[in-house]
């Protein structure tokens, strides 16, 4: 490190004395050194000639997806929609039983169209006409067979038809009567329990089968247009009876309703299950 003493002062370095121009000389000589930036090597230069690398350009983000709209939910149906849905629905409520047992003929035709099929006739007007045949030829024996088996079956369809009846609700029946009315109009057939008991007579009902049964021999005959005329015969003989005439007819309605009242409260009592009535 050097000192500089005065203007031109003797110089001290390292216990050596210089002259004052050497002093001068060796001090702005290091001065400008000093002051002279470095050269920078080859390595350095070619660090800084290096060229860059490229920007990545910045990925720009997609706009985002809208969102779904949420789906409508499913509106509870109320009851009442329930059952109008219910009553216009084709499909039945509950399954009733066949309408009807078979008859002799009905079993004799089924077994005679299951021959005649296995024997490779298969027209069903060609089987019910040669069924009709063969059915005349039978005799009285044989046809009696046949009801047996119809007979048999007819106690057995009897027995499912009250047992259905007697397990089946009186509501269900009731809606599927309406469902029924609905979908089919005035061509519904509607369930009716032929157990249950026969609503009483009136006293004009009792009068109009006194009379037919007493003026039918005299017609001779059981044609619908014979019998209209009976009935309108009856109704015209019924407004000119007195009250005295009527009588015996009103103490029979009487007798009718006490009837159908025991009958009535017995069958409600023989389908009623802890307070609940099945039907």
């Amino acid at each position: 490190m050097f000192r500089v003493i005065g203007s031109f002062s003797a110089l001290r370095v390292s216990s050596r004395v210089l002259t004052p121009s050497r002093a001068f000389s060796t001090t702005g000589a290091s001065l400008v050194a000093a002051a002279k930036p470095k050269r920078k090597t080859d390595a350095a230069v070619k660090k800084t000639t290096k060229a860059k690398a490229p920007v990545k350009a910045k990925k720009v983000k997609a706009a985002p997806k809208p969102k779904p709209k949420p789906k409508p939910k499913k509106k509870t149906p109320t009851k009442k929609e329930q059952l109008d849905a219910m009553l216009s629905s084709k499909r039945a409520l509950l399954k009733a039983p066949k309408s009807r047992a078979p008859g002799a003929y009905a079993v004799f035709l089924g077994e005679f169209s299951k021959v005649k099929r296995q024997q490779g006739m298969t027209t069903v007007a060609e089987i019910a006409r040669a069924c009709s045949a063969s059915w005349n030829q039978l005799g009285e024996s044989e046809k009696h067979q046949y009801q047996t088996k119809a007979d048999k079956l007819s106690a057995e369809y009897e027995e499912t038809l009250r047992k259905w009846w007697n397990t089946t609700d009186h509501n269900l029946v009731a809606l599927e009567n309406r469902r029924r009315k609905r979908v089919d109009g005035d061509k519904a057939r509607l369930l009716k329990d032929p157990f249950a008991p026969k609503r009483p007579m009136t006293s004009y009902v009792l009068f109009v089968k006194d009379f037919v049964t007493q003026n039918k021999g005299a017609a001779g005959t059981n044609d619908i247009t014979e019998m209209s005329s009976l009935m309108k015969s009856a109704a015209s003989k019924w407004k000119t009876l007195s009250s005295a005439e009527k009588a015996p007819y009103a103490k029979g309605a009487e007798v009718e309703k006490s009837r159908y009242k025991q009958d009535q409260d017995k069958y409600l009592k023989s389908h009623t299950v802890g307070g609940t009535r099945l039907h």
